[in-house]
């Protein structure tokens, strides 16, 4: 029996998955941080090993016969990666894999925000022109991190309402003035997890969480618009737009004539890609149908 294996490696988790050239799931693994350029290299790629190990182990790694692997900001093999894979695997961009987890079309545009954010036009399933993407220091506007340090700054001003209340509450201190020292001791990324409170906290009414969400929506179409080509498929991916919530309603409501769809799980979409390479009429539908509307049983 041919099977593929399909790893989504991101810079909160890695996930892989082991199935059938029809779909069929036969092993699933998850684990840390898998990409380079959100933690160190030597790391990413051992939790990248862990994810597949765990997806192996049920499946075994003989009958393995296409990999596919989604990584940002790296072409090619590294070789602290290839030991980890039962095949080589084929690398390509994340945004890549974020795309055909919501489409079978072979070009459009991606717009994700997670812990970062990024936009990119794909043509042919490989990335042909990308905005922003640029690193919590200089860009990734709209993303997670970009969310919770809005939240930060506002709640060291001791903004009054509820968000304030939430990421006092969430960074453990009492007073606003404390919220620099702890966001301080803390890495820089971490600020990603106020992003949920946001959330919460626009859902109810509090009007700078509002505000945030609102200057989120925007950046995040201002980035889409620079590589959109009109009148092809949009994907929303990252864990801030495929999570319902303000922020997608809000991207939804900005974007009305390009019926952006969710991404479905990215380590399906590399397993898709890695049965193309067998059999390239492989059904989409097959190893992603949450994405046209069926249940998984």
């Amino acid at each position: 029996m041919s099977l593929v294996l399909g790893v989504d490696a991101g810079g909160t988790s890695s996930r892989a998955v082991v199935a059938t050239l029809d779909g069929q799931v036969l092993g699933r693994g998850r684990a840390g941080c898998g990409n380079p350029a959100a933690c160190p290299p030597v790391e990413a790629f051992l939790q990248v090993g862990r994810a597949v190990e765990e997806a192996l182990a049920a499946a075994g790694r003989g009958g393995v016969r296409a990999a596919v692997i989604g990584l940002a900001g790296i072409e090619g093999l590294p070789e602290g990666l290839a030991a980890h894979f039962p095949v080589p695997p084929r690398v390509v961009g994340d945004v890549v894999v974020a795309f055909a987890a919501g489409t079978p079309a072979a070009s459009g545009t991606a717009l994700i925000s997670g812990t970062g954010a990024i936009a990119a036009k794909i043509i042919d399933h490989e990335i042909a022109a990308t905005a922003d993407g640029h690193g919590w220091q200089l860009g990734d506007e709209g993303s997670g991190f970009w969310i919770g340090r809005q939240a930060a700054r506002s709640a060291v001003r001791g903004t009054p309402g509820s968000l304030t209340a939430a990421v006092l509450k969430h960074l453990g201190v009492g007073e606003p003035e404390m919220v620099a020292v702890a966001v301080q001791a803390a890495p820089p990324l971490a600020l990603a997890e106020l992003a949920p409170l946001v959330s919460r906290a626009a859902e109810e009414g509090d009007p700078e969480a509002v505000k945030i969400v609102e200057r989120a929506a925007g950046l995040l179409v201002r980035t889409f618009r620079e590589v959109h080509a009109p009148g092809t498929p949009v994907v929303l991916a990252g864990s801030v737009l495929t999570s319902e919530g303000p922020v997608r309603r809000a991207v939804r409501d900005l974007l009305p004539d390009c019926a952006p769809v969710v991404a479905g799980r990215g380590e399906d979409a590399a397993a898709w890609l890695a049965a193309r390479s067998l059999a390239p009429r492989t059904p989409h539908q097959d190893f992603l149908p949450d994405t046209w509307g069926v249940s998984r049983t």
